[in-house]
C-alpha cells in the first residue's frame, strides 16, 4: 500500500496486509526526512496518470498534495468520495485537496499531468507558484516535454517516460492495468543533482525509478510505442491486445515506426531501450532483429496490455481534442525540415484528424487506407 494510507470505509480488502509491492518501492530514502520539512507537491490534471500519481503520493508524511484540476467532474467526485484507486479486486480510497487554480501558493515539485496541447501555457503560469530549487516533472506522450526548454528555468526541468498503465474508470476512480516505471532524466549537460535526485525521491514509492542519462532518446523511443499502439487503437476502435493479434495491423506499426526511426537518426537521436529486453533500435531499424522477432515483441507487448485501450479513442468518444498534433504528428513535422517520406504518420494524422471532424469513426475498415501505400 502507498506510504501512509489508511484504508477507507470503501475498502474492498480492510487490511493493511494487502500491499502493492510494485507501488512501494523503498529503494530510495524520501527526499526530506521527518516532519518539519514537507515537500509542498502540486499534480496538475487528475486524469488516469495524474490520479494515480496522486494516490501515490497522498497521505505521505513526508508531503503536502495539492491536485489542481477544472473539471468540476473529478472536483465533484473527490470531494464527496475521495480518490478511489484499483488494482484487480483491491480498492483504496484517499482524501486528496483539490483546487482549480493555484493561487499564491509555493511548491517545491510540480508534477505536469496535463494534457499536451496545454502543457506549455500551464508551465509557463505556474512558474511564479515555484521555489528556488523547485522541479517540474513532465509524463505526457510524444516530445512535448523539449518544448519547455526556455519555459521552464534551467536546472528545473525533469522530463519522464511513464512505462507503466492507468485509466480513469469514472470521475475519481482510477485503475492501474499494468505495472512499471518511470524514466526521467535532465536535458542540461551538467544538470544539478538536487532537481533529478527530488523527482526521484518524490516518484520512487509509486513506482520504480530509472535515471537516464540520455532522456531525449528515452521520450523518442516511448513515442514509437504511443505513435502505433495508441494512434491505431483511435483508428481501428481496437484495444492494444486486439491490435496486435492482427497481422495486417503489425505491418502497419512496423512501417509506422521506421518513418520514425529514419526521423530520429535524421535529428540525431540515439534511441534508449525502454527495458524488458526491448532494444527500440533494433525493433525499428531494416537490419535490425528479424521479422519474425519484430512481430513477436509487438503481440508480447500488445498481450502484456491486452486490456488497455488508446487514451485518443477516449478523447474522441468524450468529444475532446486529441494529442494527434503531439504524437505522429510531431513525426510530420520533423520530416518536413530533413526531407524524410513518412506516408504511413501522414495518413495516420489524416484519419484521426477526420475522426476529430466527425466525418470518419473508429473502425477496423479504416485500415484499408493503409493498403494504398504499398
Amino acid at each position: 500500500m502507498f506510504p501512509g494510507m489508511v484504508p477507507s470505509s470503501r475498502s474492498t480488502t480492510g487490511t493493511s496486509a494487502h500491499r502493492y509491492p510494485e507501488l512501494d518501492n523503498p529503494a530510495n530514502p524520501p527526499y526530506f526526512d521527518g516532519y518539519l520539512n514537507r515537500m509542498n507537491v502540486a499534480i496538475l490534471g487528475c486524469g488516469s496518470l495524474g490520479g494515480v500519481m496522486a494516490a501515490g503520493i497522498a497521505g505521505r508524511p513526508d508531503t503536502n498534495l495539492t491536485v489542481i484540476d477544472r473539471d468540476p467532474s473529478i472536483a465533484e467526485a473527490i470531494m464527496t468520495n475521495g480518490l478511489t484507486l484499483r488494482r484487480g479486486k483491491r480498492t483504496r480510497t484517499w482524501g486528496v485537496r483539490l483546487v482549480e487554480k493555484a493561487g499564491n501558493e509555493s511548491f517545491d515539485a510540480l508534477i505536469l499531468a496535463t494534457k499536451a496541447g496545454s502543457l506549455v501555457e500551464a508551465a509557463r503560469s505556474l512558474n511564479q507558484n515555484l521555489a528556488p530549487e523547485a522541479c517540474v516533472i513532465t509524463v505526457q506522450n510524444g516530445l512535448v516535454a523539449l518544448d519547455l526548454v526556455g519555459v521552464v528555468a534551467a536546472g528545473r526541468l525533469v522530463p519522464g517516460c511513464v512505462l507503466w498503465g492507468a485509466s480513469m474508470e469514472a470521475p475519481g476512480e482510477y485503475r492501474i492495468t499494468n505495472s512499471g516505471s518511470f524514466i526521467i532524466g535532465s536535458l542540461d549537460a551538467a544538470p544539478p543533482a538536487t532537481a533529478v535526485s527530488k523527482a526521484q525521491a518524490l516518484l520512487s514509492p509509486i513506482f520504480p525509478v530509472t535515471i537516464s542519462p540520455n532522456i531525449r532518446g528515452v521520450l523518442w523511443s516511448k513515442l514509437a510505442i504511443t505513435m502505433t499502439f495508441t494512434t491505431l487503437g483511435a483508428i481501428t476502435g481496437l484495444s492494444f491486445g486486439q491490435l496486435a493479434a492482427r497481422a495486417e495491423i503489425r505491418k502497419v506499426m512496423l512501417r509506422i515506426g521506421r518513418e520514425l526511426f529514419a526521423v530520429g537518426r535524421a535529428e540525431g537521436i540515439t534511441f534508449e531501450p525502454l527495458g524488458a529486453g526491448l532494444n527500440i533500435e533494433r525493433f525499428l531499424s531494416v537490419a535490425g532483429y528479424s521479422r519474425f522477432l519484430k512481430h513477436l515483441l509487438i503481440r508480447i507487448i500488445g498481450y502484456k496490455n491486452r486490456h488497455d485501450e488508446s487514451s485518443m479513442l477516449d478523447s474522441m468518444r468524450r468529444g475532446f481534442k486529441t494529442e494527434i498534433d503531439f504524437i505522429n504528428g510531431t513525426v510530420v513535422q520533423s520530416a518536413e525540415r530533413s526531407g524524410i517520406p513518412v506516408p504511413y504518420n501522414r495518413l495516420a494524422v489524416d484519419l484521426v484528424e477526420q475522426m476529430e471532424h466527425g466525418s470518419l469513426r473508429p473502425a477496423l475498415e479504416n485500415l484499408a487506407a493503409f493498403r494504398s501505400l504499398d
